[in-house]
């Protein structure tokens, strides 16, 4: 099915499983059917009713090429549409990378619509990247498309073979305007701090992006953060092996109560 964000973008979605409600959110350059293919539908959907989501500018989803499309409140309400059109008033939430990134400033705006967070390989400190830097990325993403970073990744480890085909499916311009409405955000540690809403961090320990997911595990009260050994930042993905064992008695703990916005 797909359904309509606030600002016109249709959002594609299909649910499988039942029980408790739980999001999927993929990370950049991947699609809802990675959670399948990477075999976490297959370990959760007998507890849980999963609802994966095709980020906007990926899969099944709208991709438009004008970079404030990506602005991250824009993909928050994106999971806000999705929960609304089914009906939901709470969900748990796994995401994955970028997935993580949107689950977290979900959490900072709209607390009352979680009931659990799980956020791989992500943060919730500010952003502001280098503008040479992103222009770099995205003009490479506009010339040459993905091949660059299915040769990087390849080079850091084995890429499934899924994988490197959602990477090479995906649209190009798209990525390129998420580089570049993705370059700053504010950060969102002091709306995070007190959170009633239980919140557990993955990261590989070799991930570069761990100070800063370290410091938003510092900064969450409760905040729960399992360094996975020997593993980068896809791996907190692709490791089920490591990841499944945690997330499953965190998803089966008691939930959070609700909170609404003062």
């Amino acid at each position: 099915m797909r359904t309509t964000s606030r600002d016109g973008r249709r959002i594609a979605v299909e649910t499988v499983g039942e029980g408790n409600p739980l999001v999927l959110l993929h990370g950049t350059y991947g699609d809802r059917s990675t959670w399948r293919s990477g075999g976490h539908v297959e370990a959760l959907a007998a507890h849980h009713e999963l609802i994966l989501i095709d980020l906007r500018g990926h899969g099944e989803s709208d991709a438009p090429h004008d970079p404030e499309s990506y602005q991250i409140d824009r993909q928050v309400d994106d999971v806000i549409a999705v929960l609304d059109a089914l009906e939901i008033d709470r969900a748990d939430l796994w995401g994955a990378s970028l997935g993580g990134t949107i689950g977290l400033h979900l959490l900072a705006h709209h607390p009352h619509r979680l009931t659990r967070l799980i956020a791989g390989g992500a943060h919730a400190d500010r952003v502001i990247a280098d503008p040479d830097d992103v222009t770099e990325e995205a003009e490479s993403l506009r010339i040459r498309g993905t091949a660059p970073i299915i040769a990087l990744l390849e080079r850091r480890g084995a890429l499934p073979a899924w994988l490197r085909a959602s990477i090479q499916a995906a649209d190009q311009h798209a990525l390129a305007a998420l580089t570049i409405g993705l370059a700053e955000r504010d950060g969102i540690l002091d709306l995070l701090a007190w959170t009633s809403v239980p919140v557990l961090l993955l990261a590989g320990d070799r991930d570069p992006r761990l100070p800063l997911i370290r410091r938003t595990a510092d900064r969450i009260r409760g905040a729960t953060l399992v360094e996975l050994p020997g593993c980068g930042h896809l791996d907190a993905f692709l490791r089920t092996d490591l990841t499944l064992p945690v997330v499953r008695p965190f998803l089966a703990a008691d939930p959070a109560p609700a909170v609404r916005p003062h």
